[in-house]
Order: structure tokens, then C-alpha cells, then sequence
């Protein structure tokens, strides 16, 4: 273990500063969490599952996801929208599939909400086209 690790409740804590000041708390709390196991239907869902692979920075403080949105595809398929990371109660960054850092919690949404649309009509394409 190096001297750049933070515990797991720290971690927790990282992340409900980063939630408030990036503004995103209020978009993530209108989704419900993406549950561990079973059927789940298809939507957009929010995961707060901290990876302890990256509590541990080596060199320095590590960034760590913090949240991520995915969409769940009618055929169970999971698809990663966007995240939240964050470093040291300094930094917050807004990640999408498609940016690595947006600059505010609005746009982000915008854009996670887009590429959700985009997915729901790939699917209903390839649904008509199964069926044919």
C-alpha cells in the first residue's frame, strides 16, 4: 500500500462533496440506482459502487469514479453514459461516453440524456429489423 490511498469512507465522503459541487446530485438523484442483481428494466440507472482498485493513487492522490450513469437496453444489455470522477476534494470531472470533461453539471446531463435517446432508437431500429 502506498502513502497516496484513501480509505473507502473516504472515498463515500469524496464523493458526496463531488456530487454537491459539480451541481449533477440533483440529476442523479432523479434516477434510481442500478440494483447488483436480478431482471432490471430497461431505463437509466446510476451506480455509487466505489472500485477499491482505485482508492490506491501510487503517486499521487487518486481520481476515482465516484458515480456513473448506464442505460439498460431492453435486451439486458448494460451501456456506460457517463461518470463522475474526482481527486482530493480539489477537482471534479463530468465524463461522458462521447467527452472526456464537460464543463458544467447542465451540459453533462444534456448530453447523457442525448445518447440515451440514441441508443432507445438504435434499439427500436434493430428491434424492426429482427422482426421483418
Amino acid at each position: 500500500m502506498s502513502r497516496w490511498r484513501i480509505s473507502k469512507s473516504k472515498a463515500i465522503e469524496l464523493r458526496e462533496w463531488a456530487l454537491e459541487k459539480s451541481g449533477v446530485k440533483k440529476f442523479l438523484d432523479s434516477l434510481p440506482e442500478l440494483p447488483k442483481k436480478g431482471e432490471i428494466k430497461p431505463g437509466l440507472y446510476v451506480s455509487y459502487e466505489i472500485d477499491e482498485r482505485e482508492l490506491d493513487g501510487e503517486i499521487d492522490w487518486p481520481d476515482i469514479g465516484v458515480a456513473w450513469v448506464y442505460a439498460i437496453l431492453p435486451d439486458g444489455k448494460r451501456e456506460y453514459l457517463g461518470e463522475v470522477r474526482a481527486y482530493n476534494w480539489e477537482t471534479v470531472w463530468l465524463c461522458t461516453k462521447e467527452h472526456d470533461e464537460i464543463d458544467n453539471a447542465e451540459e453533462w446531463w444534456m448530453q447523457i440524456k442525448e445518447s440515451y435517446e440514441k441508443l432507445k432508437k438504435r434499439e427500436e431500429k434493430g428491434f424492426l429489423k429482427r422482426i421483418k
